[in-house]
């Protein structure tokens, strides 16, 4: 009869410890170094300075008819394994590869997405990589999309 209570005394209260530790699907989630894709990371950032349009290299492309480059003062930062530490309210200069213009199907005619644009002041949150060109003039940094704050 001990054993019984004992037992049932065990598993009732190893079930109230999972009861209590599981989490609501509707609570919310704090964003951590670990949900951030390797070499990449998630920014709050604000637009401080937008570099005039200087890539003569792509004349096909749309950096050469438009601004693509911006320094960006971070606001708030999370980063994936493999990616330099940012200092918050430093600027950074990152390459936009769908410009700061608003997207439009002459500049991007097959593109689905769009994007409103971003213009000196304005806060987005972006994915940032690290930008694969070896070129010491061109942003160590790209965002490929963004969503305005």
């Amino acid at each position: 009869m001990r054993i019984t209570k004992f037992i049932f005394a065990t598993l009732a209260f190893s079930l109230s410890i999972l009861l209590l530790n599981c989490s609501s699907p509707k609570e919310n989630k704090i964003l951590k170094e670990s949900d951030i894709s390797p070499g990449t990371a998630k920014i709050v950032g604000t637009i401080t300075e937008i570099e005039p349009v200087s890539d003569t290299g792509n004349l096909n492309g749309p950096c050469s008819e438009v601004p693509c480059i911006a320094l960006v003062k971070v606001t708030s930062a999370v980063s994936g394994s493999a990616f330099p530490q940012l200092v918050m309210g430093k600027e950074v200069r990152i390459k936009f590869l769908f410009t700061l213009e608003k997207t439009t199907k002459e500049l991007f005619p097959n593109m689905e997405e769009e994007y409103p644009g971003l213009e000196v002041g304005d806060e987005f949150t972006a994915v940032v990589s690290l930008s694969k060109k070896l070129d010491e003039t061109a942003p160590k940094f790209q965002v490929h999309g963004y969503e305005t704050n």
